[in-house]
């Protein structure tokens, strides 16, 4: 505080011009930080959402990892369940389904994926939002 004292006393200033000066260059300070990190965020961060079998997907990242990834009803919006109990009823990968269901739309299917249960379809959808990603083909922009 001396330092704002004797700069205010030495140039004529109302002390709190001086600090009000000085809290105004750490706050401008810390947006100019903020910005040049969200400039140099690459692309990809943004993409958080897109459409894979009939459905909306969405999910955030932490770091380098996908995270949250789960599906919406492309009709209303609303969160699914799922059901993939057939999936474990049987041994032939072509025959596990995992069904999405939306409760607001008179609880009926809205997607599938084939192949495998719940954690067979997270892992298809992560590799396919990895391979737009890999590929530069997102769109940011685009609304479902």
């Amino acid at each position: 505080m001396d330092f704002i004292t004797n700069f205010a006393l030495e140039y004529g200033y109302p002390k709190w011009i001086v600090i009000s000066a000085f809290l105004f260059l750490i706050i401008l300070s810390i947006f100019i930080i903020f910005l040049v990190v969200k400039i140099f965020e690459p692309k990809y961060r943004m993409y958080k959402e897109d459409k894979f079998y009939n459905l909306i997907w969405k999910w955030k990242y932490k770091k380098d990892k996908i995270i949250d990834l789960w599906c919406y009803c492309p009709m209303c919006g609303s969160m699914l369940v799922v059901d993939d109990e057939h999936s474990k009823t049987t041994s032939v990968l072509g025959d596990k389904i995992t069904f999405f269901i939306c409760n607001e739309c008179e609880e009926r299917e809205v997607g599938r994926v084939v192949g495998g249960d719940r954690k067979h379809a997270l892992k298809m959808v992560e590799r396919k939002i990895l391979e737009k990603i890999r590929l530069k083909t997102f769109d940011i922009y685009k609304k479902l």
